[in-house]
């Protein structure tokens, strides 16, 4: 009888660890804190939140239409400009939200280092979050399949998780860094309640849309000028 990897098992059992551990510390931070935010720190610049709003609205369009529609995906990438294509734009996506998420990171580390209280565990979950960014855009350029990986192996993986039936072989016979980049976003879905992030620091549309109400009534003038 074959015994099972050690690979083989982290892959087939982690993912549910990590769904676990997320309604653990779910549950402890509306049951037991009260979802208590802590003081608010100092906001990132414009530029800063617009990356990290396309780049958000990038990955989330490109990861979701992957996986519910992978066969409209692999049909688009049939084609290998058509692929030179998604991968560019995922690629860019990817760049702008590691630079928003770098920001968000930068300004919390900042309030930690200044003695803000409750900044350890969102240091942390936003630390995990630009890895997952930068090792994506490591797989991007080292790996001119990843896209086709994603749609091929990662996506069935996940369907598999989801019915019950794991079926790790074709992750644990992926290159380290894809099953690396596996590993930091379950790390990331485990510890992502405790952060307490409100979803604006991720996905900042009300400040974006707030800077460009802010900026329209002066545009006539300086165009009068």
């Amino acid at each position: 009888m074959n015994t099972p990897s050690i690979a083989a098992v982290a892959f087939t059992y982690m993912p549910y660890m990590a769904v676990f551990g997320f309604l653990a510390a779910w549950m402890y931070r509306w049951g037991i804190l009260r979802n208590d935010r802590g003081p608010r720190v100092g906001g990132i610049s414009a530029a800063s939140e617009g990356a990290l709003l396309i780049g958000f609205s990038t990955l989330v369009v490109g990861h979701v239409t992957t996986a519910l529609a992978p066969g409209a995906m692999r049909a688009l990438m049939g084609d290998l400009e058509r692929v030179a294509v998604i991968e560019t734009v995922g690629l860019v996506g990817a760049m702008l939200f590691s630079w928003g998420v770098g920001a968000r990171l930068r300004q919390r580390w900042a309030a930690l280092r200044a003695g803000v209280p409750q900044q350890e565990t969102r240091v942390l979950v936003l630390a995990l979050l630009l890895l997952s960014s930068l090792l994506g855009i490591y797989l991007t350029v080292r790996y001119r399949w990843i896209t086709a990986w994603y749609a091929y192996v990662s996506v069935p993986y996940v369907r598999s998780l989801f019915v019950m039936e794991p079926q790790p072989a074709s992750i644990v016979a992926s290159p380290f860094a894809v099953q690396l980049h596996v590993l930091v976003f379950m790390a990331l879905v485990a510890s992502w309640p405790m952060a307490g992030l409100d979803w604006e620091e991720l996905f900042p549309v009300k400040g974006v849309a707030r800077r460009i109400a802010e900026a329209a009534p002066a545009a006539p003038g300086e165009a009068a000028r």
